[in-house]
């Protein structure tokens, strides 16, 4: 007990232990990245939105951080699983509406308009109790008209889904 006795007053000396803080809780992540034909755009973390509708129709609404007010990119998967897997805009006659749209300024685009749409959305991670998936995006929208652009966006997310 005179060996102890010594150790039980250290805290009060201020001689306790120091442990680094603990790392960011899943809950809180908000991770998510937009390239354009290959360029970085910073995204608003604040704006962008993940929703999953009564119905099982997943939706995932990106914002660029220059335009925090615009629509973004906008992803719709419907008959979602809320499971990981690979989930292509590209599934003929399968009854499904998977596309994008992109909206920023003057622009807007849509996977509809292009001839192919070799879209993808991949789920890596599905955390339900926290509610929040992880997995990577890719897909292409093409403006409508003469002279018409086709971009290219891509990116990762771990991100939080909110009920529609």
């Amino acid at each position: 007990m005179k060996r102890l006795l010594p150790l039980l007053l250290l805290p009060l000396l201020g001689a306790t232990p120091q442990f680094p803080p603990a790392p960011p809780r899943s809950e809180t992540i908000r991770q998510l990245t937009l390239r354009i034909n290959g360029k970085p755009v910073p995204t608003d973390t604040i704006s962008s939105r993940f929703f999953l509708s009564e119905d099982r129709a997943l939706r995932l609404n990106i914002v660029r951080a220059d335009d925090p007010d615009g629509q973004g990119l906008n992803i719709i998967i419907d008959r979602f699983p809320v499971e990981a897997g690979t989930y292509k805009f590209q599934e003929i006659l399968s009854g499904r509406n998977r596309d994008a749209s992109y909206r920023y300024g003057k622009t807007s685009a849509y996977s509809k308009s292009c001839s192919d749409n070799p879209g993808v959305v991949t789920i890596t991670g599905v955390n339900s109790e926290k509610h929040w998936l992880r997995g990577t995006y890719r897909c292409q929208v093409c403006e409508v008209g003469r002279g018409a652009r086709r971009f290219t966006l891509e990116g990762e997310f771990e991100y939080p889904v909110e009920k529609e």
